[in-house]
């Protein structure tokens, strides 16, 4: 119905533009205010005269319209824009519950004159990964980017780059995709905030290895903040090598014990790990009997405040103090929610939106410098899900009976098997996890095309 109503609202305006003119201005008009719109998911900060795109619910399909904002009324929940439609500019009401996305193109000018460079030279903000229209005179790297005097891109604006890092670890979670968005944030200079948005159950302890070395070593160019919604097991030790950790409301993070099949494991493999990983922690000022309460079910984690300096003592036992808070007893392995983490000091603040996470960073508002980050996650995240799908299909398709000669039969299934070998070097985490082996896959496929040969050899002899 509300659908209805914005369709029939817009035909309305448009059937009574020709009968309207624009009014001239009597007084030059301020310059319009930003204003915040809370939209179904997340939120957009703009103003009267920004140019927009949306994706808005329409039937059975989203549409994307483009335009600019005529008029923001938070109160009816409706964004007045100007759009192009059948070749004449007309004015579209749109209900902001029916808006599934929307981001700012291009900002307003400033009343009474033309916009003017932003500081740094550029003179506008370009969408997250692409170049700002770089100054007079600038030097640009081959992608068109502003360059300082260092050779470093210049920002429009200070803002972050955004690693979603979900799944699990070693599969969708890795290292690599951490030291790629490092290398993205070098090349707009040292001192970068990159965002790991971890939403992960935990994975193989290999990979936790590779990804301490990996945040290491962005850490030494760059500030990496853990942003948790769910960081258990070795995705918690991920989040503790990092600079700084926040917790959405909901977030949760520990529970870091290490698992063989479906039990824990103990012994030397799990005291060298509490070692190894247990000193790095340590080192990035979380107290090792944290990690210790994560690890071990039996670790016993309290603490206590100092009611004048809010000052947080930790105890790996009880001690009954005034005020003591027992976070894990000696039945669950310890893991954090929101509250008692920033209670405790662990976490350094709860944010839910991208505009309250700026807030806590420091920001002045939320502005992705690229979407880097976000790319390859998706792109990764993509084909690890396509591997999966297709390994199950042809999986299925080796067990299906057909007709025709053996020869033929043994012909499909050598084109199956090629496939599945193919996934096994394009997607290595995937067809590791299903316990397929690149090396075992090409020794059958080599004895397959051997036995194919005489087969076919076979059937010459008995056709001549």
């Amino acid at each position: 119905m509300r659908n209805a109503l914005s369709t029939l609202a817009c035909a309305a305006l448009v059937a009574g533009a020709t009968l309207l003119a624009p009014a001239s201005p009597a007084f030059a008009q301020s310059a319009p205010q930003v204003q915040q719109v809370k939209l179904t998911k997340g939120s957009w900060s703009g103003k009267v005269g920004d140019s927009v795109e949306l994706e808005i619910k329409e039937g059975a399909l989203p549409k994307k319209v483009a335009g600019t904002v005529q008029k923001i009324d938070t109160a009816k929940g409706i964004i007045t824009l100007q759009v192009t439609a059948g070749g004449r500019t007309v004015t579209r009401p749109v209900f902001v519950a029916d808006i599934l996305s929307m981001k700012t193109v291009g900002a307003a000018a400033p009343a009474g004159g033309s916009s003017k460079p932003a500081p740094g030279g550029s003179s506008a903000t370009a969408p997250a990964g692409q170049p700002a229209k770089p100054a007079s005179g600038a030097k640009v790297d081959p992608q068109g980017f502003e360059l300082d005097e260092n050779g470093y891109r210049v920002s429009p604006k200070k803002g972050v780059f955004v690693l979603p890092w979900k799944g699990g670890v070693g599969q969708t979670a890795r290292a690599y995709e951490i030291e790629q968005v490092g290398k993205e944030a070098d090349k707009w200079g040292p001192g970068q905030t990159i965002i790991m948005e971890i939403d992960s159950p935990g994975g193989l302890v290999t990979e936790i290895f590779k990804i301490v070395e990996a945040i290491k070593s962005v850490r030494e160019r760059h500030r990496v903040v853990a942003w948790v919604k769910e960081a258990i097991s070795a995705a918690a030790v991920t989040s503790m090598n990092c600079d700084e950790i926040y917790f959405r409301k909901m977030g949760a993070l520990g529970a870091a014990m290490m698992i063989r099949g479906r039990d824990s494991v103990y012994g030397d493999a799990l005291d060298a790990f509490r070692s190894e990983i247990g000193v790095v922690v340590a080192r990035n000022g979380r107290p090792a009997m944290v990690f210790e309460a994560m690890v071990l079910a039996k670790a016993v984690l309290t603490y206590t405040k100092d009611p004048v300096t809010g000052k947080v003592t930790w105890h790996d036992r009880i001690t009954g103090e005034p005020g003591e808070v027992v976070l894990s007893d000696e039945k669950d392995n310890l893991t954090f929610n929101a509250s008692n983490a920033l209670d405790s000091g662990f976490s350094k603040g709860t944010a839910e939106t991208n505009e309250e996470m700026a807030e806590l960073l420091g920001l002045k508002e939320w502005y992705e410098v690229s979407d880097y980050g976000r790319r390859i996650a998706k792109n990764w995240q993509d084909l690890f899900e396509g591997c999966e799908k297709d390994i199950e299909l042809q999986i299925g398709r080796l067990n299906i009976p057909r007709a025709g000669t053996p020869a033929e039969n043994l012909a499909a299934n050598i084109q199956i098997v090629e496939k599945i070998l193919a996934w096994c070097k394009k997607c290595k985490p995937c067809t590791d996890g299903k316990g397929i082996d690149a090396e075992d896959i090409e020794k059958q496929l080599k004895d397959m095309r051997k036995q194919l040969g005489e087969m076919r050899k076979a059937e010459q002899r008995t056709g001549s």
